[in-house]
């Protein structure tokens, strides 16, 4: 699993660097050539549509990384057992949550099918697809924290749920 993760992280900034890098480009070209009477009238089509991917792979590179906001004003001042369940119930809403949002997002793909970008001539479900192929990547990051979590032994488990509740958890 962590495996299989730490090579979908990696895909993910190339493919998130190689995004942004061409939303900038694109966004500078259009300005330039705006000026020249040319705009690039495709272009603001474009950098939505890897955008939207953007902010997934982001939002999946934050989990890997536990950097998600958490709030740990009570948490920590519970004993560490109570902070080890309060970890495991973070999974299991944050995989609830991430399962909603697959089914959803689903959902939203079959619904815009239809649906065009004006300019460039393609599907919406191209977009909102960014939804259910980066909620998989997703909970394949929270099994593996989860599994992580119950691998340590005693003595270390104690510490991971101190790393969970304050780098800021899920």
């Amino acid at each position: 699993m962590k495996k299989l993760n730490a090579l979908i992280k990696k895909a993910e900034y190339a493919i998130g660097t190689v995004m942004l890098i061409t939303i900038v480009v694109l966004v500078f070209l259009s300005a330039v050539l705006r000026v020249f009477k040319h705009p690039l009238v495709w272009s603001v089509d474009a950098s939505q549509l890897l955008f939207i991917w953007i902010s997934m792979i982001g939002a999946d590179i934050a989990l890997k990384n536990k950097a998600h906001m958490g709030v740990t004003l009570l948490s920590e001042r519970f004993p560490k057992p109570v902070q080890k369940i309060l970890v495991v119930f973070s999974y299991i809403l944050c995989a609830a949550f991430i399962i909603f949002i697959f089914f959803w997002g689903a959902h939203l793909c079959k619904m815009n099918y239809l649906r065009k970008y004006q300019t460039l001539r393609i599907s919406y479900s191209y977009a909102t697809a960014a939804v259910p192929a980066l909620s998989i990547c997703m909970l394949l990051s929270i099994l593996e924290q989860f599994i992580a979590l119950f691998q340590k032994k005693d003595s270390t488990a104690d510490s991971a749920v101190s790393a969970e509740t304050t780098s800021g958890g899920n």
